[in-house]
């Protein structure tokens, strides 16, 4: 795969939402975080490599919502939190983040009354690197990615280690976004949905 860039390529459509961005400070860095005011309409706040997606009808009033990023535990690549935690959703929400690795399977791990629910994370856009998990409530969350299994021979130039095996490489940094997340079994390839493919294992 490509080596991709830190920025937030992330483009998502984002509702009539007043946001309000700001940092709030960590060890030697700072973590981002976005607030928004979220109707009926919904809306899409936006927080360091994250998205969170929320569709009309997800709340039936006016309410403040935060995304944020946060340190993750020991092992683990990034942790987000939603406020208001254990907040509802009348229809589920995505959370869409960018993983800057290659070779991998990515896993959300759930936080619900101190018990973690891990599970793994769908492909969302194979092109920017994004995999996406759906919500039906806001709490917080963090993100593990398990490397999956190394080529014996390095690969051509043309080809990707994808678990063990080379193949075409399929990633294009200039493809087009979508406007929204997809729905499940869809992902985002040069701005449409289409089925998952490219048969890898774990990202299908």
């Amino acid at each position: 795969m490509k080596p991709m860039t830190s920025r937030n390529d992330v483009r998502i459509a984002v509702a009539a939402a007043a946001l309000t961005i700001f940092g709030c400070g960590g060890s030697g860095s700072t973590a981002a975080q976005t607030t928004a005011s979220v109707d009926s309409a919904g809306a899409t706040l936006n927080a360091g490599q994250a998205t969170l997606s929320i569709p009309a009808g997800a709340l039936a009033g006016a309410t403040s919502v935060t995304l944020r990023e946060a340190e993750p535990q020991a092992g683990r690549v990034a942790r987000y939190e939603m406020e208001p935690k254990d907040l509802q959703l009348t229809v589920p929400a995505w959370l869409s983040v960018r993983v800057d690795d290659d070779n991998v399977k990515v896993k959300v791990i759930r936080v619900e009354d101190e018990i973690e629910h891990q599970s793994e994370m769908e492909v969302e856009d194979r092109n920017h690197h994004l995999y996406k998990a759906s919500l039906d409530k806001l709490g917080e969350l963090e993100i593990e990615v398990e490397h999956a299994r190394v080529c014996a021979e390095a690969c051509s130039p043309a080809e990707e280690c994808d678990d063990g095996v080379c193949k075409p490489h399929e990633e294009d940094e200039d493809a087009r976004m979508c406007s929204a997340v997809c729905d499940p079994g869809l992902e985002c390839d040069d701005g449409m949905c289409k089925p998952h493919g490219g048969g890898r294992d774990g990202r299908d």
